[in-house]
């Protein structure tokens, strides 16, 4: 078996019979927020996926691991590099965790839901959605899949081979049945397994700018994690993994203290808790490629050499540093376009579309859910708002930020008008543009998870492929 990395978690593995492609972010820039790292060689996705792919495994929905615009760059017809006859999108099967119906109302929207919707639109014709914690066999390969700890779906893949067993984490939050598995006297042996490294945020530094006020114990939970996934599944060969992004904006403004206050864990710090552990583990990214066989998992040569990469400066830059300063929010500079229409208009906007939201159930149940709102306009006046979803009713309040105006109020949110006026059109992903506004309440979250948002990004993503 051969494993090329993509970046990120995204890996081609080659079985000898099958070429199975994981989670697909193929371009350096996810969006204007946030980019691969270690940056992705020039051609190495051209070089790597020339022969094309034969299934796409999706762990889950999220835009990290479900990428809309390299899934275009996959279809038959699309403008891609890879050679003058890429492989017809009708070859391809797709393969992804599915979800209840009716769905379940979740923090993390709706996204899952629409998977097979999305694929049928970028006009992949053969779907296999999998319950976690099913398995599908292929021509040399079989695929066993585990669920994650998370309210949606999303999934583990164990890979399987007449002389290898792999396991492709993903960054699922490790559930029991998956412990439960790898305690069973007839639990598979691991070649290799790919745990994330997972960045366990220090609540608070980015919706609302607080500092860092507690590393050791940020550290402490990330570590915790990671060793609760490297006891509860054993292999030859450890490697952390799901972590090849940083923030990087768009230009207009410095966004590298998030780097240094989000990211308790990284890589090089899971490698060398593997050291203390005594468990073999390694290190590898974009273009480099490890073959498992003979129960073993070793890098070999591949479009980028084993060792190219310093390591440790790569993951310098995003490793949690208490003393890095945490810039207050300022919607006058943390904002993006232009704004067009009165900011009274955009709240009254965000009022309607919270409606038949979990946010807004809540908030008929128990009478409350009001929250201010304060808008910068571009006209450089901050006026704050009172939103009530039980009354439906929009409130000037005054001049100032939201949070001199929470009497009576069970939450607040400051930000630029022209910001949400582009989340409103569609211009902005709503998970990649959280530095953009400060808040200590979900209501933005309610709106802008909603699936009417999610089928706006396909459509946006299908204009621009087509170049409409």
């Amino acid at each position: 078996m051969r494993l090329t990395s993509l970046g990120h978690a995204a890996v081609l593995v080659e079985t000898g019979t099958e070429r199975i492609l994981f989670d697909p972010w193929l371009t350096q820039r996810l969006d204007r927020f946030w980019e691969h790292h270690p940056p992705l060689p020039d051609d190495l996705v051209a070089r790597v996926l020339d022969e094309g792919v034969d299934y796409v495994v999706l762990s889950h929905h999220h835009f990290d691991h479900h990428h809309f615009p390299s899934l275009l760059r996959l279809v038959d017809g699309a403008d891609v590099d890879f050679d003058d006859s890429p492989r017809q999108s009708s070859g391809v099967t797709c393969i992804y965790p599915a979800g209840p119906v009716p769905p379940k109302l979740t923090a993390s929207g709706l996204g899952h839901q629409a998977i097979a919707w999305t694929l049928r639109r970028f006009g992949f014709e053969r779907l296999h959605p999998v319950t976690p914690g099913d398995t599908v066999t292929l021509g040399g390969a079989t695929l066993r899949t585990f669920p994650s700890a998370v309210s949606f779906p999303e999934m583990s893949v164990l890979v399987q081979t007449d002389d290898a067993a792999v396991m492709l984490c993903g960054d699922a939050l490790l559930h029991e049945d998956t412990v439960a598995a790898f305690r069973r006297d007839d639990a598979p042996r691991l070649d290799a397994v790919f745990v994330p490294a997972h960045s366990m945020s220090p609540p608070g530094v980015l919706t609302e700018r607080r500092p860092v006020t507690d590393p050791d114990g940020a550290r402490a939970r990330a570590l915790a994690n990671f060793d609760r996934y490297v006891d509860a599944i054993p292999a030859a060969v450890t490697v952390p993994s799901s972590f090849g992004w940083r923030i990087s904006g768009d230009g207009e403004r410095d966004y590298s203290w998030c780097n240094r206050t989000i990211f308790p864990l990284s890589p090089v710090q899971a490698l060398r808790r593997l050291d203390e552990l005594g468990r073999d583990g390694l290190l590898w990214g974009p273009g480099q490629v490890i073959e498992v066989a003979g129960g073993k998992a070793v890098p070999a040569d591949g479009p980028v050499a084993p060792g190219a990469y310093d390591f440790d400066a790569v993951y310098a830059e995003v490793t949690l540093d208490p003393d890095t300063q945490v810039p207050p929010f300022d919607a006058s500079l943390d904002k993006y376009g232009r704004q067009t229409r009165a900011g009274e208009e955009l709240l009254r906007e965000v009022l309607d579309r919270l409606v038949a939201t979990d946010y807004w159930y809540r908030a008929l149940d128990d009478g409350a859910g009001r929250h201010v709102v304060s808008l910068y306009e571009d006209d450089g006046s901050e006026t704050s708002f009172l939103l009530d979803p039980v009354a439906d009713r929009v409130t000037r309040l005054g001049a100032g930020p939201a949070r001199g105006h929470v009497t009576g109020a069970e939450g607040w949110t400051e930000m630029a008008a022209s910001t949400l006026e582009a989340m409103l059109d569609a211009d902005l992903l709503f998970g990649s543009s959280f530095a953009l506004w400060a808040s200590d309440g979900v209501l933005l979250s309610a709106v802008f998870h909603h699936p009417s948002f999610y089928t706006r990004h396909v459509d946006r993503a299908l204009r621009e492929a087509s170049g409409t």
